[in-house]
């Protein structure tokens, strides 16, 4: 199916991140400035929250002020849970603050690592040696998609707060010596997260007595704010440059969703697979070690023997460590082959 080009329209809704430190103002900055853009541009809208921290409590007092409602709230740090809330923020024409952002990925982290560990348990393998892999960032990333697409394309007006995380990078000294060095700061969440609002705001706290805090436009899609730096305690009236470009009668961009180039399959993944290579082996030691249980000279070359017949070689770490020369179907089955040389020498 041919794909349609059509004029690009002007954004319809807000979709906003603030990230800083402890004690930055992030939550107090993005609330007040959501209350706002509600009274003077949503009249009759609803602030909610989905709130981590917790720290709803202490906001509501000024959102109330603000608006004249309450702030709706769930309290959770479930991924699933912050699916089902920007569902409801585009049914109920809500204006969603999520606050923190890093939370629930790092609960989807969590979720995703059990699973993982349980398939290795039932394939029989060791747990604890279970980690997340270079190859488990694609599915995680796939997961994290559910949110972030709804996010950028989704029809709801939602802001993002995070905490803040170093950017680190190798640098080379005239010597020929490589070392890590902070070359920034970024939103404490999955890697990309950050690239999708079309307002990030890093909050700044400043001076002693009293402290300021200020707010510093990272980007600004309409360009009207990017490397902006805010006076103390910004409100609406800083960001309102952003706020009036957007068209808020407009409506949501319209995302293709095109064909798939890859069709799906079906199989254990390679963690399943490893594991299942590892209880095999395991298994072969526990059968040599049933038959030739001594460590005399006698059943140390039976045990020699016998492998070299089942597998044409005595090299354990061979058959442990090359899993392309040894895959799981090889080793079972010379694990077979194994059984008949044991039962020919009537170890069976």
């Amino acid at each position: 199916m041919a794909i349609v080009l059509s004029a690009a329209k002007v954004p319809a809704y807000l979709k906003c991140g603030f990230f800083g430190g402890t004690g930055s103002g992030k939550t107090w900055t993005a609330a007040k400035m959501l209350a706002q853009f509600i009274r003077d541009y949503l009249p009759g809208k609803r602030l909610a929250m989905y709130d981590t921290e917790p720290g709803a409590g202490f906001i509501a007092p000024m959102v109330k002020e603000i608006l004249g409602t309450e702030l709706l709230v769930i309290h959770s740090r479930a991924f699933s849970d912050l699916l089902e809330f920007v569902k409801l923020c585009e049914t109920e024409q809500h204006v969603g603050l999520i606050d923190s952002i890093t939370h629930p990925w790092r609960q989807l982290c969590g979720d995703y690592l059990n699973a993982k560990r349980s398939r290795v348990a039932s394939a029989s393998g060791r747990t604890e040696t279970v980690r997340l892999t270079l190859q488990d960032w694609g599915p995680l990333k796939d997961m994290w998609a559910k949110f972030s697409e709804p996010f950028a394309f989704g029809p709801a007006h939602l802001c993002i707060c995070g905490r803040e995380g170093d950017v680190w990078d190798e640098e080379t000294n005239d010597e020929g010596e490589k070392k890590q060095v902070k070359t920034g700061v970024k939103m404490k969440t999955e890697t990309e997260t950050g690239y999708e609002p079309s307002l990030l705001v890093q909050m700044r706290m400043q001076g002693e007595t009293p402290v300021q805090h200020r707010a510093f436009v990272c980007k600004d899609r309409f360009n009207e704010l990017t490397g902006k730096l805010s006076g103390a305690e910004p409100d609406i009236e800083f960001f309102r440059p952003h706020l009036n470009r957007l068209d808020l009668n407009g409506k949501a961009p319209a995302k293709s969703e095109g064909t798939a180039v890859f069709h799906a399959g079906s199989g254990p993944n390679w963690e399943t697979i490893k594991a299942r290579r590892e209880a095999v082996l395991e298994e072969i030691k526990n059968d040599i070690l049933l038959s030739y249980p001594g460590q005399s000279a006698a059943d140390k070359t039976a045990k020699v023997n016998v492998m070299r017949a089942a597998f044409g070689t005595a090299a354990w770490t061979e058959l442990e460590s090359d899993e392309r020369k040894w895959p799981l179907e090889k080793l079972t089955e010379g694990r077979e082959n194994l059984k008949k040389e044991l039962a020919k020498n009537g170890n069976a």
